[in-house]
């Protein structure tokens, strides 16, 4: 329980700048920092398309430079190895600075460090820097939260009311900040941060036809960019499991080994639920399906369960569906993440589930606790035996 509530409060999304369109063709970044000489090394790591292109010199007398161009604003970082060997414990023990690169003129100065530097000339980084300005205040909510929960004693740390109403306070915050994003999107077209902004939203079960809508209102050479290109991708893939459209079919195997087809559900309600015998939330659902399962399973509703367990965890899926009481069927290839199905249904996050009315069609997703019970009660009533 405290793990769950620490991913709640401890969410963030990476943020980048918007950009402004310029007939420069290149960029160039020139460093001063301090009076440093060889073999202190600059290194220029540009993300080109999610490819990392890496550039280096050697810094002489402080002074070190770059130059060269990019098709699309993109997320940079300037390294500087102060020695002879580079840090072996990662990117965090580093002199680093990330920017987001555009074909502009940059400077950046500093008395004896890149990580403490002056970065002037780039608009891209200046639009992010002001964005994340203008989220702080919310982000800061999340950090109250998690203070009120680590003050609190053990045995109400451990208490589900309370954290859920923490969760359910955490929910708030996380709306604030999409109609915060959302808004700088719509008041921005032009800018990248736009696409930046959008694409930090899109968070597991997004309505993909609502974004898309949005997307379609930024700036096209801002909807072509790298980011833009992948913004259009995902909303396009996650459209596929839309409300609306026909849900995908596949087939796996059964705890028994049988093969099992989701079109064999075709003629009934079916819930598709996503978990694993170690998500702590998915078994904590499991209640709220069993009764759902008795309640509504003689009106024409069925759960059929997809595992993202892996191989070494067979036993332990076998045990949580024994100790759970889910007797409804169960499916799995036991891939885990890589599950056929769950990557078919663009699944990131568990529990996830989609409803699927008797033509095949998806009718609702991500449906949980009290919502899904009134959604089952709206379909089949309540007078149930």
């Amino acid at each position: 329980m405290k793990k769950e509530m620490k991913k709640i409060l401890l969410m963030s999304v990476a943020l980048s700048s918007g950009f402004m369109a310029s007939a420069q063709q290149g960029y160039t970044i020139k460093g001063q920092i301090g009076k440093l000489n060889k073999p202190a090394m600059a290194y220029l790591i540009v993300n080109n398309d999610g490819k990392n292109k890496v550039d280096s010199v050697f810094l002489q007398n402080g002074r070190f430079e770059f130059k060269g161009s990019t098709p699309s604003p993109t997320e940079a970082n300037i390294w500087l190895r102060h020695t002879a060997v580079m840090p072996i414990k990662g990117p965090q023990t580093m002199d680093a600075k990330g920017l987001i690169l555009g074909n502009e003129n940059i400077t950046i100065t500093g008395a004896d460090s890149v990580k403490t530097a002056v970065l002037k000339g780039s608009s891209l980084t200046d639009e992010n820097d002001k964005v994340d300005r203008f989220l702080h205040p919310i982000y800061e909510k999340y950090k109250v939260l998690e203070a009120e929960f680590r003050a609190q004693p053990e045995a109400k740390k451990q208490d589900a009311a309370y954290v859920q109403t923490l969760e359910d306070r955490a929910k708030v915050i996380a709306s604030e900040i999409l109609a915060a994003k959302l808004s700088y999107v719509r008041e921005h077209p032009d800018k990248y941060m736009a696409v930046m902004a959008l694409n930090s939203t899109l968070a597991p079960g997004f309505d993909a036809i609502a974004m898309e809508k949005v997307f379609l209102g930024i700036n096209e050479n801002m909807r072509n960019s790298f980011l833009g290109k992948k913004v259009a991708a995902r909303i396009a893939s996650t459209k596929k499991t839309q409300e609306g459209v026909e849900a995908p079919d596949f087939s796996q195997t059964d705890t028994d080994g049988k093969m099992v087809k989701l079109s064999d559900y075709r003629g009934k309600y079916v819930l598709l639920d996503f978990w694993a015998s170690w998500c702590a939330p998915c078994r904590r659902e499991n209640p709220n399906l069993i009764k759902a399962y008795a309640q509504y399973h003689a009106k024409g509703f069925e759960i059929l369960g997809v595992s993202l367990d892996k191989p070494a965890d067979r036993e332990k899926w076998l045990k949580a569906i024994t100790d759970d009481k889910l007797v409804w069927k169960q499916l799995s290839d036991l891939q885990g993440w890589d599950n056929a199905a769950g990557k078919l249904y663009e699944v990131t996050a568990i529990p996830m589930n989609f409803l699927i009315d008797p033509s095949g069609k998806i009718v609702a997703k991500d449906l949980r606790g009290q919502v899904l019970n009134d959604k089952l009660k709206n379909l089949f009533g309540s007078d149930s035996k």
